[in-house]
């Protein structure tokens, strides 16, 4: 079980990986993710991660480990949902948050639970800001760390520390009311 372990890169390892294809390989589908919860559209999630890749390409070998792989493919990511997300705005369409592929699940059931629950985290990404939903996504959802969301979000540690807080009241508050909605709705 040791073997397996030490021949895939520590999350937090400053050094770039052996190779972009490796990189690759490991992070595609924490980018396709991250864009997705960014408000990337659905129509332009393909175009969106090959931006990234081709910035990673281009960057790789300039890559100096001052921070977290993650945290550097993070940060390209939220300057490529910008960017896309201005494009967008200019074509005048409405952006829609684009949902992470699913596998074939066995139960329906499950799948339509889940396809509700992204709707859900979707629907409240797209009441916050651009910090606060930077934030949730890199902490609450890609689970990197503190010091790792703080860096990639250029807030302090102790920012992260309160906002992951008030983001998570926040999001309970949030759920509550469209519980009540649907509630209400339902009788």
């Amino acid at each position: 079980m040791d073997g397996g372990a030490a021949a895939l890169p520590e999350a937090r390892s400053l050094a770039p990986p052996a190779s972009f294809e490796t990189l690759y390989s490991l992070y595609f589908g924490f980018t396709w993710r991250v864009l997705g919860h960014l408000g990337v559209p659905a129509r332009s999630m393909d175009d969106a991660v090959q931006e990234v890749w081709v910035v990673v390409h281009q960057r790789l070998a300039r890559f100096e480990g001052r921070s977290a792989l993650k945290t550097w493919l993070f940060g390209i990511a939220l300057n490529v949902s910008r960017n896309m997300r201005r494009s967008e705005l200019r074509r005048a369409r409405d952006p829609v948050l684009a949902p992470e592929p699913q596998p074939l699940l066995p139960d329906p059931e499950l799948a339509r639970l889940g396809n509700e629950a992204l709707e859900r985290v979707g629907r409240f990404l797209e009441t916050l800001d651009e910090q606060r939903r930077a934030i949730f996504v890199c902490n609450l959802l890609e689970h990197l760390s503190a010091q790792e969301t703080a860096e990639a979000t250029g807030c302090d540690v102790a920012t992260v520390y309160q906002r992951v807080r008030s983001l998570r009241h926040a999001f309970k508050t949030w759920l509550d009311a469209e519980s009540a909605r649907d509630e209400g709705s339902r009788v």
